[in-house]
């Protein structure tokens, strides 16, 4: 056998290892495939998600992200749990309701980190504080997240029993509003004023959170079973989160193009009032000095109080079994 058949032979087997070696290298590249749930149909809020996969940014860090439309904060947290989907975006109070009652789910961060609940009235009407609002027609959905709120505020103001609730469903509530059937409503906020607004009904609103009731709002949830298996992956989802808001919050109007490709049929100046609106609730003043998705244990201590005197809860629980500051960055 020659040297030189040995150096050929060597030089073949060094390209033989480097192709094999790429070829490893690019299967350990593959994208992870994670599901993620919203709460509702697409608005001008969830157009985040949708910019961040424009932008790339789960791409680089390996993440191949479907983000799936839903149909209620309830039925989103029931999927997470039982593994339908990986994650999803729940309001807080609905997934404490739902970790008391047993659901095997926990909050992993913050998303709107401030209440969006509130009452909403015309501008016309020259209230300036609740107390005003003495013998006004007020829209109540019995149920509703921020309905069940609404008796904590009226007694932390002193206003129980001094307002006309008006019992309607919630998808009649603006129109009754805006046909003066009634002088208020008790809804979201940032969801609600851009409506009245494209109908030309300036409002005003007396938030749950200036009076002192403040559950957080939108919340990223995992179920306990992935917590336990993929905490990378968990990590890696919330700090994809902080990225996504502070990309869409630099750029809303591209990432209301994000939106409008998946949802074309949406009104773009309300679906861009609504996106630019929940950026109030990203940083509320308990947040200074922490991560965006990070959430404060004495606000959810509050929340908890609040619920267990309001909003369902039973029994008091270690704070812990609902959310956790773990896999926020820099926690």
């Amino acid at each position: 056998m020659s040297y030189r058949y040995l150096r050929v032979s060597h030089g073949a087997a060094c390209a033989l290892m480097t192709v094999v070696l790429l070829g490893l290298v690019g299967l350990a590249r593959a994208d992870e495939k994670v599901s993620l749930r919203l709460d509702w149909v697409n608005s001008g809020y969830h157009a985040i998600w949708y910019y961040g996969l424009d932008k790339g940014l789960f791409k680089a860090d390996g993440i191949d992200l479907e983000v799936l439309e839903g149909r209620g904060s309830a039925t989103t947290a029931q999927t997470v749990a039982n593994g339908s989907t990986q994650f999803g975006t729940v309001d807080a109070g609905t997934a404490m309701g739902l970790v008391a009652q047993g659901l095997p789910l926990k909050i992993v961060g913050g998303y709107l980190r401030q209440s969006p609940m509130a009452i909403i009235f015309p501008k016309k009407n020259g209230w300036t504080k609740i107390q005003d609002m003495a013998g006004a027609r007020l829209g109540y959905s019995p149920g509703g997240a921020s309905a069940q709120l609404l008796t904590p505020v009226l007694k932390a103001t002193g206003m129980e029993g001094k307002i006309n609730k008006i019992n309607m469903e919630g998808s009649a509530k603006p129109t009754a509003l805006l046909e003066g059937k009634v002088d208020a409503v008790e809804t979201f906020d940032f969801l609600y004023v851009p409506l009245f607004e494209a109908n030309n009904l300036p409002v005003s609103t007396f938030t749950y959170a200036s009076i002192g009731i403040n559950v957080p709002g939108l919340a990223l949830v995992a179920g306990n079973d992935l917590i336990a298996k993929n905490p990378a992956l968990v990590k890696k989802m919330v700090g994809l989160m902080e990225k996504t808001l502070a990309a869409a919050r630099k750029d809303p109007e591209g990432a209301i193009d994000s939106l409008m490709k998946r949802a074309p049929t949406l009104q773009r100046p309300v679906a861009t009032r609504v996106l630019v609106l929940s950026f109030n609730l990203l940083d509320p003043d308990w947040s200074k000095g922490h991560a965006s998705a990070w959430l404060s244990p004495e606000v959810m201590e509050h929340a908890q109080d609040v619920l267990l005197q309001y909003g369902g809860l039973k029994e008091k629980r270690p704070i812990g079994d609902y959310f956790t500051n773990e896999f926020v960055a820099g926690n």
